[in-house]
């Protein structure tokens, strides 16, 4: 991966991708990152353009080259008013480019293959856009098609919640989970972020129940063993990338019924502003593009920043 470590940050001119610039902002790690603004207009269908052929319809073919042309206008303006606003929250000019292109195969479509023939550190979007407004709809075609399908590189999902740098990262002893926890490093790198290192166990057991004597209570300590080893591991690793000690707080939970539910309750009540979670966790199943727990998680989480790491 590129040591310049890019990051595309998909707009479309609505409200709510104007959060997402506002999103930028406020985090500051992404303030060392080069950043690329991205946007897709869609164009006129050409079936518009065959009315050219009549005489009398070539005043509707001039209004509608019009209003192809104001919406680029009003895209490359709102592309460069979010520069702007970017530059003044501490942004280098140079670390940022506009990138406005037209539709090829499909809005989803054409962002992968700008993934593909560039290479970027991650992909920041909004769960939904300016024409996937339906109310109570929690993830819009073009976000849930790219979560599924964008599993090369880390996916962040811009949330609501104020940023106070508070990530809570799902820990399960996973090659997923592991990878989640060095991109964290590198993102939050010798800075005074706050982490909350949380694994989940279904079971309830502790340390001082005798093995050898129950085949269930050996595999649940076990397990525990894993998680308690791995949330070592992750605790040395943030350290080593210049996190403060006692700016990190990790937590074993027994006893969940829903792994994604306890992982949910425990940042909620903890505050925190980001979930971190690798796409798959300890089964990796080939055939998914994303595990389980991370899906329900997504679609439950309406307000976390939500970073899914391949």
């Amino acid at each position: 991966m590129s040591e310049e470590k890019k990051i595309l940050v998909t707009l479309d001119g609505s409200k709510r991708s104007g959060r997402t610039v506002d999103y930028l902002c406020r985090f500051k790690p992404f303030r060392d990152r080069k950043i690329t603004l991205f946007n897709i207009t869609t164009p006129v269908p050409e079936a518009y353009y065959d009315l050219i052929r009549d005489s009398f319809s070539k005043i509707a073919v001039s209004q509608v080259n019009a209003w192809e042309m104001g919406r680029k206008t009003i895209m490359t303006e709102f592309l460069k008013e979010a520069r702007r606003k970017m530059i003044a929250a501490g942004y280098k000019s140079d670390n940022i480019e506009l990138k406005l292109t037209s539709l090829e195969k499909g809005v989803a479509r054409d962002i992968l293959n700008e993934i593909k023939t560039n290479e970027y550190h991650g992909l920041v979007i909004r769960r939904r856009g300016s024409s996937e407004s339906m109310p109570g709809v929690t993830m819009g075609g073009v976000a849930a098609k790219l979560v599924e399908k964008a599993s090369s590189l880390p996916l962040m999902i811009a949330g609501t919640h104020e940023i106070h740098h508070y990530l809570c990262i799902a820990v399960d002893g996973s090659p997923a989970s592991g990878r989640a926890i060095h991109y964290t490093a590198d993102m939050m790198a010798k800075t005074n972020c706050r982490i909350l290192l949380c694994a989940i166990m279904r079971t309830t057991v502790t340390d001082s129940v005798p093995e050898g004597k129950d085949p269930f209570v050996d595999m649940s300590l076990q397990a525990k063993r894993i998680l308690d080893e791995a949330l070592a591991e992750a605790k040395q690793i943030l350290t080593q990338a210049g996190i403060p000690e006692d700016r990190i707080e990790t937590r074993l939970i027994q006893g969940a019924q829903s792994r994604a539910g306890a992982l949910l309750d425990k940042a909620r009540a903890a505050k925190c502003d980001t979930i971190v979670m690798g796409r798959k966790g300890v089964s990796d199943v080939e055939d998914f593009d994303l595990g389980r727990i991370p899906k329900k998680i997504i679609y439950a989480s309406r307000k976390f920043t939500i970073w899914l790491i391949p």
